[in-house]
């Protein structure tokens, strides 16, 4: 009996790996159980980005564009006023440009830009100004860094000023000589006059009554219609050399488009008789 009990037994161990190995059979074996399927962590939740830190202001810079002024605010036509451009501090290394322009470029030109030199807060430039007919208004303006500033110039038309010149191809600067009809060499010359001018009014004389004539251009001569009778009561004059003249008095006045006159120049000239009229020079 007992070695039955073993046989039994082994006959039983080779069925139960059989079964454990096989592939058919009519009940199912039983299978291990499966592991069961790691489970994700759970995320946790994002925290939203933290918003960018916001630029730091730029500093100021430490200058600026101050002011632009004029060394006149009123000046006549044809003057050169200086103007100066001013930093609210000194510029920087390299320097700064700052640009300048006028509100009436015809009457009034200024460059388009002046510098600054590192380290210094000004800098000069001329104004030209034009001759006008009537007072002009303008602006000039200087601009840096979106920043203008600007000061006023008045450009007043010339005032009528009467200049002239005499001269006697035979004697010189003023000095005039006797001719044998009406008149006398002497070329007197209005072209310098100051102004609009469209008229130059002359008048000249002895001792006696005045005579003049009226041109419409700079440049003529004394003309003496009424010849010896314009020397009559004359008074004469001597020269170093001994030679002697009539003194003689011109006077210039002009008159611009307006119907304006300047005030009276006059000159002092020595007229030559030339032998003529009784003189015995």
């Amino acid at each position: 009996m007992p070695r039955e009990f073993r046989g039994v037994v082994s006959v039983l161990a080779v069925s139960f790996v059989i079964t454990l190995t096989g592939c058919s059979g009519g009940a199912s074996s039983p299978t291990a159980p499966s592991p069961s399927p790691a489970l994700s962590p759970t995320p946790s939740p994002t925290a939203p980005p933290a918003p960018a830190p916001a630029p730091a202001p730029q500093p100021a810079p430490a200058f600026g564009l101050s002011a632009v002024s004029l060394s006149q605010s009123e000046v006549e036509s044809q003057a050169q006023p200086q103007g100066t451009v001013t930093l609210t501090g000194a510029a920087p290394a390299g320097g700064v440009i700052v640009a300048l322009s006028s509100s009436d470029p015809i009457a009034v030109r200024v460059p388009a830009a002046v510098t600054i030199p590192g380290g210094a807060s000004t800098a000069t430039f001329i104004a030209i100004t034009t001759t006008v007919s009537a007072t002009t208004q303008t602006t000039i303006s200087a601009s840096y860094a979106g920043v203008t500033r600007g000061a006023e110039l008045t450009v007043l038309p010339p005032v009528l000023t009467a200049v002239f010149t005499v001269r006697s191809p035979t004697k010189g600067v003023d000095s005039c000589l006797l001719g044998p009809t009406d008149d006398v060499d002497c070329a007197i010359d209005g072209a310098s006059s100051r102004g609009f001018v469209e008229r130059w009014h002359w008048s000249y004389w002895t001792g006696g009554a005045a005579l003049g004539h009226t041109t419409t251009t700079a440049l003529s001569r004394p003309a003496l219609p009424t010849r010896c009778a314009f020397l009559e009561g004359s008074r004469g004059g001597d020269n170093p050399d001994g030679s002697q003249y009539v003194q003689m008095t011109i006077e210039l006045v002009v008159e611009d488009r307006t119907g304006a006159r300047s005030s009276a120049v006059r000159r002092a000239v020595k007229l030559y008789p030339n032998r003529l009229c009784g003189f015995s020079y």
